[in-house]
């Protein structure tokens, strides 16, 4: 399968155990050809995404040790 040919999946509003297995099953397909390095990049990327949005929407906050 080509890149261009993997789709994100669909997952239904209740994110249930089918949703999760779609999840692992694409990102497996996407992380075939990379390096660990390049998944771990990826994988920082998006979570400092998610972070900030996090934080702008008031559903997170920073605590400083």
């Amino acid at each position: 399968m080509k890149m261009t040919e993997l789709k994100k999946p669909v997952l239904s509003p209740r994110f249930d155990v089918d949703d999760i297995q779609k999840l692992r099953e694409y990102n497996s397909l996407r992380h075939i050809r990379m390096t660990p390095e390049e998944i771990i990049a990826e994988t920082r990327a998006a979570t400092a995404e998610i972070i900030e949005q996090l934080l702008k929407s008031g559903h997170a906050r920073v605590i400083k040790a």
